[in-house]
């Protein structure tokens, strides 16, 4: 049910946004390289003294017919000095067109998420993806690929189980300032069907001026079969400044 929910929200978003941003001026080719560094801060003292502190990474690099996008973000509260929550994330995905529409595609996500007790969680996967809609204004993008998932968990035992991400991305353009992105990635575990995971995330980004821009972020997650003493929906929202830079140069077409 969650993950109908999920994937109805995630098409009927899609879709709306879509419709408007077809009504927005074409956006530049993509550059043949572009990075975007985010951060934020939360702090407070007195009667309570908490910091929270966010960072979020992005980049690309674009060839005739190979992609490679690498992606990083961090999470860490203290609570009187005391760690009271920390997420790490890193993935690396390149991809190699086969034509217009289908590309081989392969990846690599390593994780600590102390927020649902995960030390250490590695999926390396291998597949296919493709450019489902691409108009001027608006993107969609599938991914089918097999995986496998190595967990090292607080509590019970490692887990080394084939996988599979089944996974749709888009993006839309409203104007040349403004844009929003949209992710809904499920993880269904091929050896234990109730171990099955789910995340969706939506981003709304905004410019600032040629250098800086204002992103807020909400990502959800779900895990069917959480590590024992957690829950199994877990969610972050998050507000930040960005920094971005990019190539003075296209991207070259094959």
């Amino acid at each position: 049910m969650y993950i109908l929910r999920a994937t109805l929200c995630f098409l009927t978003l899609s879709s709306i946004a879509g419709s408007v941003a077809a009504q927005a001026p074409p956006p530049e080719p993509p550059p043949l390289w572009d990075a975007v560094l985010g951060a934020s801060f939360v702090g407070t003292s007195g009667n309570s003294d908490t910091t929270t502190i966010g960072a979020d990474f992005q980049a690309h690099r674009r060839w005739p017919v190979w992609h490679l996008e690498s992606t990083a973000s961090a999470v860490r509260t203290t609570e009187h000095s005391r760690r009271t929550a920390e997420r790490y994330l890193g993935a690396l995905r390149a991809k190699r067109d086969l034509n217009s529409i289908v590309s081989f595609t392969m990846g690599e996500r390593a994780e600590r998420d102390r927020l649902a007790g995960i030390d250490v969680r590695s999926i390396l996967d291998a597949g296919l993806s493709y450019a489902l809609v691409r108009d001027p204004t608006f993107t969609l993008d599938g991914v089918t690929s097999l995986a496998w998932n190595h967990e090292s968990v607080d509590l019970g035992p490692n887990l080394d189980d084939p996988t599979a991400v089944l996974q749709l991305m888009s993006k839309n353009v409203f104007s040349p300032t403004a844009d929003a992105s949209a992710r809904f990635t499920f993880y269904p575990d091929l050896r234990t069907s109730s171990a099955y995971r789910s995340e969706a995330e939506v981003a709304v980004q905004a410019t600032i001026n040629a250098r800086f821009a204002l992103k807020v972020g909400y990502l959800w997650r779900y895990s069917n079969a959480p590590v024992p003493g957690f829950v199994k929906n877990d969610s972050t929202a998050t507000a930040s400044i960005v920094v971005r830079w990019k190539s003075a140069t296209a991207a070259p077409t094959p």
